[in-house]
């Protein structure tokens, strides 16, 4: 192994070897049972962790998770797998019950929750036309949840990436964090173009590769998806290697950039409760 490999390797292994600051755009700490895990995430340097609701129960976890944790904020809302769970008609569980719900828990929490998160579109989950507009109807009211309530959006965006932009697009959306981004580079750059929000986790590959080193840094984030994905919000690490080595920076300043454009991207403040005297 030549100098520069040797450089190379220290480079990449660096996260491991000291305490880096990092944050996680993106997580569900409702589903993580062994809380030790979170625990070992915080102190190997995760110190600012998104945890995203799916649904109304798990929305409410994630906000009193984040009422307990300085490091942890909440994104709340309704995905599209849960989207196709609803009765739109029915009184007890229709729409704009959902929406009141959610939009009360912000006004209640504002510090604790960051955005509405995670909607979206998956068209994977729905087969049929008429699921699909299930899933538009709920999106669209999530989207004027959060520009009613002044907050960004957290967008999952599987199998349907043209129209997860156009509709952001068309609804003059300004603040999106497209979720565990999978589109091609031409997605990427016109998510790019709209100021948008890009978010890698910790799988590689070459499309993803590509992205990074196309897309300007400031417009990068970085998310565990766990436990879905990552054991836990320590595995943000690969995904911070992976952004260091596609953009040939050291792992230390990636590292640095994409915790400043979490905090700036979801306007992370500390918590007024926590603050040390």
């Amino acid at each position: 192994m030549n100098a520069k490999s040797v450089e190379k390797e220290k480079e990449l292994t660096t996260v491991q070897t000291q305490k880096v600051e990092l944050a996680d755009a993106h997580c569900h700490l409702d589903l993580i049972k062994d809380h030790s895990l979170v625990l070992q995430a915080v102190n190997g340097g995760v110190l600012t962790i998104v945890t995203d609701g799916i649904d109304i129960l798990t929305s409410r976890v994630a906000v009193k998770i984040a009422a307990v944790d300085e490091h942890v904020f909440a994104a709340i809302g309704i995905d599209p797998e849960n989207a196709l769970k609803m009765e739109i008609s029915h009184a007890r569980n229709n729409l704009l019950h959902a929406a009141k719900e959610l939009g009360d828990m912000v006004g209640a929490n504002r510090g604790n929750i960051v955005a509405i998160g995670e909607i979206g579109l998956d068209y994977m989950k729905a087969k049929s036309e008429a699921e699909k507009e299930k899933q538009r109807k709920v999106f669209n009211a999530m989207i004027e949840l959060a520009l009613e309530l002044n907050l960004p959006v957290s967008v999952h965006s599987r199998g349907a990436m043209e129209e997860v932009l156009e509709t952001l697009r068309s609804r003059s959306v300004k603040r999106a964090h497209l979720h565990f981004f999978e589109g091609n580079l031409q997605q990427a750059k016109e998510a790019e173009r709209l100021g948008y929000m890009i978010s890698i986790p910790p799988l590689s590959s070459a499309k993803r590769a590509e992205v990074i080193k196309d897309i300007a840094i400031d417009r990068l984030m970085v998310e565990s998806d766990s436990p879905v994905v990552g054991e836990s919000p320590l595995s943000v690490r690969k995904a911070v290697e992976m952004v260091a080595e596609a953009k040939r920076i050291s792992v230390e300043r990636a590292a640095e950039q994409l915790v400043a454009n979490t905090k700036r991207f979801f306007n992370i403040q500390p918590k007024r409760s926590f603050m040390r005297m």
